[in-house]
C-alpha cells in the first residue's frame, strides 16, 4: 500500500492511499469464482461456468462488492499506521475505478489530538464543612409530614388553602368547564376568584368577574377580563398527619427518632454530594485551563448544535446565530473536558461493568418515574445511545480519580447549604 498524508490542521489529515491493481484483480477474480460455484447457468454445471461469462454477466456488481470491502480495509490500515483515533467517519472524495489499474482513494479524517504532558494529579480543592443543624432536620421532617398529608372532603365553608372542585361557564367566551380544581389563595389564579369562593359551601352557586394577567398559564385567558358563573361541587381540606411514632412507622422506620436520624443522614449525604460536585466543577476548569490543545471541528459542531437545541426548547423564538456565538466558548470547554476525561480514563484503565450500567439505569429511571425497561426503550434503544451512556459513566469515574488525587484544603468558614433535600420512604 502506498500512501501520502497531509496535515490540514492539528486535528485533521488528508490521505491519498493507493490500492495495488493486482490486489483488486485477485479479489475480483476470487469473488467471481466463488459466484460460479453456486450460480446455476443453463448449459453449465456448478463450478464449471467460464470466468469470462461470469465477468460479462456479473462483473460490475462483483467489482462494487469488492470495493465496498477493500476500501474500508485499506482505510483502517492507513489510520493504524498513523496511530490515529478518528472522531467521525472519513470524508471520501470521488474516485475513478478502472480494472487492472491501481485505485487511488483520497479522504480526510478528523482525529483526537495528542495531549502532551497531561496534568491531572495534585490539584487543590476546597474541603467544605458538612454540618446539619437540628433546625434543618426539623424543617425536612415537617416537609415530609406535609408531603404525606392528604386532602379530605369537608362539609364546611371554603377558606384559604382549601382545594375546591367547580363547574362553570365563561360568559364572554360561551365556554363550559367541568371538574376544575382551584386552590384557594394560590398565586396562580386571580385573587378575585379565591375571594368569591371563600365562605361558600359545596352545592352553592358562584359568579365572579376576574382580570387575568398577560402571562397567565392558560394562553386563552391572557390579558382578558372574564366572568365565571358556576357551582361548587366539592370542598377538600388538607388533613395533616401527626408527627409521631406512627407516622414514622408508616414510612418504614422504628420510631420518630429513627426517622429523624435518617433525615439527618440524608441531609449530610446531600451536602456531601453538593460539595463534591462543586469540587469536580473546579477540577474540570483547572484541567481545561492547564491542558492546551486543539479540538476536532466535528466534535465542536456536534456539541454546539446540542447546546443550541437545548436553548431552542426553552425559547422557540431563539436567534440561533447569536446563540451559537454566545455558546461557542461553553461548547469548546465541554469538548475539551470530555477529551481530557477520555484520555485520563484510558491512562487509568477505567472500565464500566454491566452491574454498574444496570445500577445507573435504575437510578436515572427512578428519578424520572420510569421503569428501567421503559427508560432503556425510550433513551437507549440503539447501540450508539447505549455506547454514549457507558462513556458518560467512564468519564464520571475518571473525574472521581482526579478528585481522589487532589489535595484537599480545609476552610474554617466554608459550609455547605442544602436546598430541598428529601428522604425516601423506608431508606
Amino acid at each position: 500500500m502506498q500512501k501520502t498524508v497531509e496535515d490540514i490542521n492539528p486535528t485533521k489529515k488528508k490521505f491519498v492511499v493507493e490500492i495495488p491493481a493486482d490486489v483488486l484483480e485477485h479479489k475480483i477474480e476470487e469473488a467471481l469464482r466463488n459466484l460460479g460455484r453456486t450460480m446455476k447457468i443453463p448449459g453449465f454445471r456448478p463450478g464449471k461456468v467460464p470466468l469470462s461469462l461470469l465477468e460479462r454477466r456479473f462483473g460490475k456488481d462483483v467489482e462494487m462488492d469488492v470495493l465496498e470491502r477493500v476500501i474500508p480495509e485499506y482505510y483502517v490500515m492507513a489510520i493504524k499506521e498513523e496511530a490515529l483515533f478518528p472522531v467521525a467517519a472519513p470524508v471520501f472524495e470521488e474516485y475513478d475505478f478502472k480494472r487492472k489499474t491501481p485505485l487511488k482513494m483520497t479522504f480526510t479524517v478528523e482525529f483526537l489530538p495528542e495531549i502532551k504532558d497531561l496534568k491531572y494529579e495534585g490539584y487543590t480543592v476546597k474541603e467544605e464543612t458538612v454540618d446539619v443543624t437540628d433546625e434543618e432536620v426539623e424543617e425536612t421532617t415537617k416537609r415530609l409530614l406535609t408531603e404525606k398529608s392528604t386532602y379530605e372532603v369537608v362539609d364546611d365553608t371554603i377558606s384559604d388553602g382549601d382545594l375546591v372542585v367547580v363547574d362553570y361557564e365563561i360568559v364572554e367566551e360561551d365556554q363550559k368547564v367541568t371538574g376544575q380544581f382551584i386552590k384557594i389563595g394560590s398565586d396562580i389564579i386571580p385573587q378575585e376568584i379565591s375571594e368569591a369562593l371563600k365562605g361558600r359551601k359545596a352545592g352553592e352557586p358562584f359568579e365572579v368577574t376576574a382580570s387575568f394577567p398577560d402571562d397567565y398559564v392558560n394562553k386563552n385567558f391572557c390579558g382578558k377580563t372574564l366572568t365565571l358563573k358556576g357551582s361548587i361541587n366539592e370542598v377538600k381540606r388538607l388533613k395533616k398527619a401527626d408527627l409521631n411514632d406512627e407516622f414514622a412507622k408508616g414510612l418504614g422506620y422504628e420510631d420518630l427518632e429513627k426517622l429523624k436520624e435518617a433525615v439527618r443522614e440524608s441531609l449530610e449525604n446531600v451536602k456531601k454530594e453538593m460539595s463534591e460536585n462543586r469540587q469536580k466543577a473546579e477540577l474540570i476548569e483547572q484541567l481545561v485551563k492547564d491542558n492546551e490543545f486543539d479540538i476536532p471541528e466535528t466534535l465542536l459542531e456536534s456539541e454546539l448544535n446540542a447546546l443550541v437545541a437545548e436553548e431552542k426548547k426553552k425559547d422557540p423564538e431563539l436567534d440561533v446565530e447569536k446563540a451559537r456565538e454566545d455558546l461557542k466558548e461553553q461548547a469548546v470547554r465541554n469538548v475539551k473536558a470530555n477529551i481530557l476525561l477520555d484520555v485520563i480514563a484510558e491512562k487509568e484503565k477505567v472500565e464500566v461493568t454491566e452491574d454498574e450500567m444496570k445500577k445507573r439505569i435504575v437510578e436515572i429511571a427512578n428519578s424520572m418515574y420510569l421503569s428501567p425497561e421503559n427508560f432503556v426503550d425510550l433513551y437507549l434503544k440503539n447501540e450508539g445511545a447505549m455506547s454514549g451512556f457507558r462513556q458518560n459513566i467512564v468519564r464520571e469515574k475518571a473525574l472521581d480519580i482526579v478528585l481522589q488525587k487532589a489535595v484537599r484544603e480545609v476552610g474554617e468558614s466554608d459550609k455547605v447549604e442544602t436546598g430541598d433535600a428529601k428522604t425516601s420512604d423506608g431508606e
